[in-house]
């Protein structure tokens, strides 16, 4: 959807799973893609020749210049860098009030327990309870698709 829409992709480079789908996807529409990587999954550029590859020295700079070279933040399921990731941008958003869009795509519900842990937060006042309005959760395509075109003029 977001690559026959005009968009571009910024990720973390990595050429299987649900990130190597995205990476064809963007391919076969003809978007520009960026990939961002540290020196450790360096080796996984060499399936991803159609896009301009970035090594970072840590998964630090790698999760900044991510955020500085995206309007928006769409967060799919993933493993533990993904998790660091969509942490990081709420909180860059949360500490310095970023307009950037963050869409959590929560399909199947693989972000129940991320949810259930920030209302614990909440709950405990650890965070504010406007931390949700830090993201939007969609839960399959079509919430996805009325996300975006209701954002559309926040995205550059």
């Amino acid at each position: 959807f977001l690559a026959t829409n005009d968009c571009n992709l910024v990720f973390g480079g990595c050429s299987t799973s649900m990130m190597g789908i995205c990476y064809q996807e963007f391919v076969k529409q003809g978007r520009e893609i960026y990939s961002f990587t540290t020196p450790n999954y360096v080796d996984d550029l060499k399936y991803l020749t159609k896009c301009k590859n970035y090594i970072r020295e840590t998964t630090f700079e790698l999760k900044q210049d991510m955020f500085n070279n995206s309007d928006l933040i769409v967060c799919l399921p993933g493993g533990i860098g993904t998790y660091s990731e969509l942490l990081s941008y709420i909180e860059e958003k949360r500490s310095n009030s970023s307009d950037k869009p963050i869409i959590i795509y929560d399909e199947n519900n693989f972000y129940n327990n991320f949810l259930k842990y920030l209302r614990m937060l909440v709950r405990e006042k650890f965070v504010d309870k406007d931390i949700f309005e830090m993201f939007s959760v969609v839960k399959n395509r079509e919430q996805m698709e009325e996300e975006f075109y209701n954002m559309k003029g926040k995205v550059k």
